[in-house]
């Protein structure tokens, strides 16, 4: 079955996960990129460095936010957001960057678990060393939708 998720279905979603995918184009290029972000209610906060999607969204600050639960091709849970890209600094960029530590932190493997690539990896954390941009994407439309078979 088919079916659209509820309000409280959505928050649940987006406040749940820690992988989402950022969405953002400008006139010559369409970039959709996963990311690691902590969700507050109201927007999504991250951290990159700079590359193609802070160039695209400077250049384009209206993008889309999007997560998925998974557990096989019939039984799915997906999220889609859209919103407003905005760099953060001093005190917005510090709080942001502590929730992002305080949702990241716990899904980082320990020093016994098999390494890993990928948005919560030890060497994707590091970028938070290295002079990272803060930034948050102020939700203002979100829908749902399922699959339960």
């Amino acid at each position: 079955m088919l079916g659209d998720l509820t309000k409280e279905e959505i928050e649940d979603i987006l406040s749940s996960n820690a992988i989402g995918r950022i969405g953002c184009c400008s006139q010559q290029k369409v970039y959709v990129v996963p990311v690691a972000y902590a969700y507050d209610g109201e927007s999504v906060v991250g951290h990159t460095v700079p590359g193609m999607k802070i160039d695209l969204l400077r250049q384009n600050p209206e993008c889309c936010f999007e997560v998925d639960v998974l557990k096989d091709i019939a039984n799915w849970k997906s999220v889609i957001a859209w919103g407003t890209f905005e760099e953060l600094e001093g005190e917005q960029a510090e709080q942001a960057r502590q929730k992002l530590i305080d949702k990241i932190t716990p899904l980082v493997p320990g020093e016994t678990s098999p390494q890993r690539m990928g948005p919560s990896s030890p060497s994707r954390l590091a970028t938070f060393e290295k002079n990272p941009i803060i930034y948050r994407i102020k939700l203002k439309e979100k829908s749902g939708r399922y699959e339960n078979h």
